[in-house]
């Protein structure tokens, strides 16, 4: 996924607090903090690095209460979480700014892949693995979540920096 494809950075907790309260669920200090924090960056962040920065916006705010506010958006599908491998799954907001348009929210569905060696973890389009979601569907009957789970490689500066065995 380009950053163009992206919202801008800040513009996704007003569409994210809106939903929860048509949704009939409380905004809390938590949840706010949460949704500030994902807003406001493009790293991939566990859930330790999230309820640390939140602590930072909401004083008071406590890591079990991060944690829960992390569950509960997961639940109401506003947080995706994703595993990257050989470490803690790191979280990004799922709801999007809505004067984008549901076709620029739906462009921002998109995969990580996770470099084994320095661990650094990139997105890329999900439209990407289409042909093998359609390929597991037919074959196997099976349905992919390629945006649950990162695909494991080997990043092009590793491969170039790597001794020659």
């Amino acid at each position: 996924m380009s950053t163009q494809d992206a919202p801008p950075l800040g513009t996704s907790v007003p569409a994210a607090l809106t939903l929860l309260r048509k949704r009939g669920e409380r905004v809390t200090r938590a949840r706010r903090a949460v949704l500030e924090v994902l807003d406001s960056t493009t790293e991939h962040l566990n859930a330790d690095e999230i309820a640390r920065r939140a602590a930072a916006k909401a004083p008071g705010v406590h890591r079990a209460t991060v944690y829960r506010a992390l569950s509960t958006l997961g639940e109401l599908e506003m947080v995706r979480h994703t595993h990257v491998g050989g470490s803690a799954a790191v979280y990004h907001l799922a709801v999007l700014a809505p004067e984008l348009g549901a076709e620029a929210n739906a462009n921002n569905a998109h995969a990580h892949v996770r470099c084994t060696s320095c661990g650094i973890v990139l997105d890329f389009p999900a439209e990407t693995l289409r042909p093998l979601v359609g390929r597991l569907e037919w074959d196997l009957d099976f349905h992919l979540d390629p945006a649950h789970a990162a695909l494991l490689g080997t990043c092009a500066i590793c491969r170039v920096t790597a001794p020659q065995g």
